[in-house]
């Protein structure tokens, strides 16, 4: 995966983060992944682009409207997670994956001048480094901890305001 382009939603005219858009040449098939487990996370990491679940293990946890998912672990072991979540980074960089970064995902490079038509999706603090340095205005990432339980996250913010990641 070769990281092409970014950009930045700031986001100011709603209460959200600012979100960091980033044009990739491809983006890896659940086929090309393979999983780690730890401590109900599913996380698989391959050149920059990283992929997560959450699944209890048990039965059809009910993400995704049930849908399954089969994927092969590091040690070659094919499972299917049934109803998983998608979580987030902050969940993710909780255990001993990561860091990583949600991020806004395209292979299309008009996707950024139209604003829209991303994928969810997430990067290694690394690769999220290496897009937000191609971001036509200064900025950097800025981790930070949110939620009730300090989860770790990577922020964007304009370089005339908060701490460097």
């Amino acid at each position: 995966m070769i990281i092409e382009d970014a950009s930045i939603d700031w986001k100011e005219e709603v209460a959200n983060d600012p979100r960091l858009q980033v044009v990739v040449d491809e983006i890896p098939s659940r086929d090309e992944l393979r999983f780690e487990h730890e401590d109900r996370i599913y996380c698989a990491i391959h050149d920059g682009f990283v992929q997560y679940y959450t699944w209890s293990g048990e039965g059809n946890d009910g993400g995704y409207a049930g849908r399954c998912f089969t994927i092969r672990m590091v040690d070659g072991e094919q499972i299917t997670l049934r109803g998983p979540f998608s979580s987030r980074a902050g969940c993710v960089n909780q255990r001993s994956f990561g860091p990583v970064v949600d991020v806004r995902l395209t292979t299309d490079p008009s996707t950024l001048e139209r604003g829209h038509t991303f994928r969810s999706g997430s990067l290694t603090l690394e690769a999220a480094k290496q897009a937000i340095d191609l971001v036509d205005e200064d900025a950097h990432l800025e981790r930070q901890l949110k939620y009730s339980s300090k989860e770790p996250v990577w922020v964007p913010v304009r370089d005339n305001g908060g701490n460097e990641a």
